[in-house]
């Protein structure tokens, strides 16, 4: 069997892929604001002069009191794991000295 066909044939592997997830999509995921109340956060946001965070613009549009986005915000970041990524630029190329 030639080596195309071969892949063809072969089973399917999933790769895990990273995806954001941002705060916003967390409260409409978890079911606290709809789809249209994100939207009209999302686009209040974006246009305002000043870009705050989406939880305050949500709290600013009465979609969410603000003890609820609150806490909704501890669960978000205390749900995640996070992997710190140090960039090649900031490591330590050098050799440390001994001394």
């Amino acid at each position: 069997m030639s080596a195309p066909l071969a892949s063809m044939n072969a089973p399917h592997t999933m790769l895990a892929t990273l995806e954001p997830v941002r705060f916003g999509e967390f409260l409409r995921d978890r079911n606290l604001i709809s789809d249209e109340q994100w939207l009209a956060a999302l686009a209040y946001h974006w246009s305002s002069a000043r870009h705050r965070k989406i939880g305050a613009t949500i709290v600013e549009m009465a979609f969410l009191p603000a003890d609820v986005v609150e806490a909704e915000a501890r669960a978000f970041h205390d749900d995640l794991e996070v992997v710190e990524v140090i960039p090649r630029s900031e490591r330590n190329t050098m050799p440390m000295p001994f001394a």
